[in-house]
């Protein structure tokens, strides 16, 4: 997401008050887990179970739209092995692994960041548990038109960008929209070519994560979609991104179960930064 010259400076003013940019600096004391270039993983001040972990971007990027992609990999990666050690430090059923971007979805603080509960069968977390509501069908239809008109319009900035289509002068803005694929794609996309496309869209990215089974009903229905997947195994393309091992195709191959850490549930809510050195000093030692 690029942000206008405006759009910058109420950024460094807002990087200049935040209490986690602070906490970055060494300004404000913390109980730190994991740190490296790139992020810092801490003990929440306001945990909702022992061991409650938050991870930050060290840059100052105050939702996810605006996170780079290589940045917010890194966490996803790092909230993996961090989500595991939990799991050995505390002998924990699951983990709980949340993000809450924007007001509305319970973000507190204005800088991003990505949460780790630990959970137990009876914790009482009622807060985690989505309520299911009735939907319309013209409701669905308008938020799976209002998605594939943003998907065109991503797929067709990078894949021009990347060489796999020639860039068309006359289109611009929801022109994505109404012409996906009508070119066709110039030549076969093999595999590694599909990821690096998804791996420059974040948004994209995020949507094959958190929702894959919607997104599977949506490729044969999207004209660019449908290209980008027509020569690759959708369901290989989906455990790749997700950081998961493919099952075997083939019959008589025994498929190797996945681990625990892959599966943590997901969920809403957010804050963070401090508790007893115990916790920090059960989960740190394992990496």
């Amino acid at each position: 997401m690029e942000m206008s010259s405006e759009q910058q400076q109420a950024l460094e003013q807002q990087k200049a008050q935040c209490p986690f940019c602070q906490i970055v600096a060494g300004k404000i004391p913390s109980k730190k887990v994991y740190e490296d270039d790139m992020i810092l993983a801490l003990l929440d001040i306001r945990p909702s179970t022992k061991g409650h972990v938050i991870i930050i971007p060290k840059e100052h990027y105050f939702i996810m739209p605006i996170i780079p992609p290589e940045t917010f990999k890194h966490m996803v990666v790092k909230a993996k092995e961090i989500s595991k050690a939990m799991k050995d430090a505390f002998l924990c059923e699951y983990t709980t692994v949340f993000i809450a971007n924007g007001g509305a979805a319970g973000q507190q603080v204005a800088h991003f960041m990505l949460h780790i509960v630990p959970r137990e069968g009876g914790d009482g977390l009622e807060n985690f548990e989505v309520p299911e509501n009735e939907v319309s069908d013209a409701d669905k239809q308008e938020v799976v038109g209002k998605v594939k008109a943003i998907l065109n319009a991503m797929l067709e900035k990078n894949l021009t960008a990347l060489g796999y289509k020639e860039a068309d002068p006359n289109a611009a803005g929801a022109a994505g929209a109404a012409g996906a694929g009508a070119g066709g794609m110039p030549q076969k996309i093999t595999k590694e070519q599909l990821l690096q496309v998804i791996e420059q869209n974040a948004q994209l990215k995020q949507l094959i994560i958190t929702n894959s089974d919607e997104f599977k009903k949506m490729v044969p229905t999207h004209p660019q979609l449908k290209d980008l997947f027509a020569n690759v195994d959708i369901d290989e393309i989906i455990a790749l991104v997700k950081g998961e091992k493919p099952e075997p195709k083939s019959a008589g191959t025994d498929a190797k179960k996945d681990d625990d850490s892959k599966k943590s549930p997901t969920s809403n809510s957010g804050s963070g930064g401090e508790k007893k050195g115990s916790d920090l000093d059960a989960i740190s030692g394992l990496f």
